[in-house]
């Protein structure tokens, strides 16, 4: 899986040049959450796609043009793209379905910061994604068992022992390991400094 398309300004400037590699990278989470983030704002398949596409469209319209010192940092730009093309999406279909009254401006302001929450959830759980599909290909099938079992199914660590014909301290060592990898991973993305790192050979 080719790396995450970061917020640090060497991609930025990629983004700028209309570069091929660069919008791969940037489309391969950022499209998953601008439409996970539009579909949990109601809007239906046909309307979240359409609302993904305008913001993928106006990025790549103005990104080399975009001033980080006018604009703030890129993510919050982008977020603001998408809350306004998706709430003016939303007030297009109340205006189809006769209902524009409830869109009066307290309620869009009410609906901007709302959003703005929605869209950073999804970008959080794109990243948690991505960082995982990294970390499980670093470390030995059992260390991802212990984790998992652990961490994401809620399975005691005695539990999991039994299960993985590990030692309850193994498991322990192999969530920290994973944990810990998962951390760097994430925070890497928003530093810019991602690093390969070797496979883990805890069992």
């Amino acid at each position: 899986m080719s790396p995450l398309p970061q917020t640090r300004r060497s991609l930025l400037l990629e983004l700028g040049k209309k570069s091929d590699g660069a919008w791969a990278e940037f489309l391969e989470v950022y499209e998953h959450a601008l439409r996970a983030y539009c579909r949990k704002l109601g809007l239906d398949a046909a309307d979240a796609e359409d609302a993904t596409q305008e913001v993928l469209a106006a990025v790549h319209q103005r990104i080399p043009t975009w001033d980080h010192d006018a604009s703030g940092s890129f993510r919050a730009w982008l977020f603001r793209v998408a809350r306004n093309i998706t709430i003016d999406l939303i007030a297009a279909r109340a205006r189809r379905a006769g209902n524009a009254a409830h869109l009066d401006d307290v309620d869009v302001l009410g609906l901007r910061a709302t959003h703005e929450a929605t869209l950073e959830r999804e970008y959080a759980r794109a990243t948690l994604d991505w960082a995982a599909d990294r970390v499980q290909q670093e470390v030995s099938e059992g260390a991802w068992q212990a984790f998992t079992l652990t961490a994401v199914r809620g399975r005691s660590p005695e539990s999991a022992a039994e299960a993985l014909g590990m030692t309850v301290g193994a498991v322990y060592t192999a969530k920290s390991r994973v944990i810990a990898r998962l951390r760097t991973r994430v925070a890497s993305l928003e530093e810019g400094n991602e690093t390969n790192q070797p496979k883990d050979d805890a069992r």
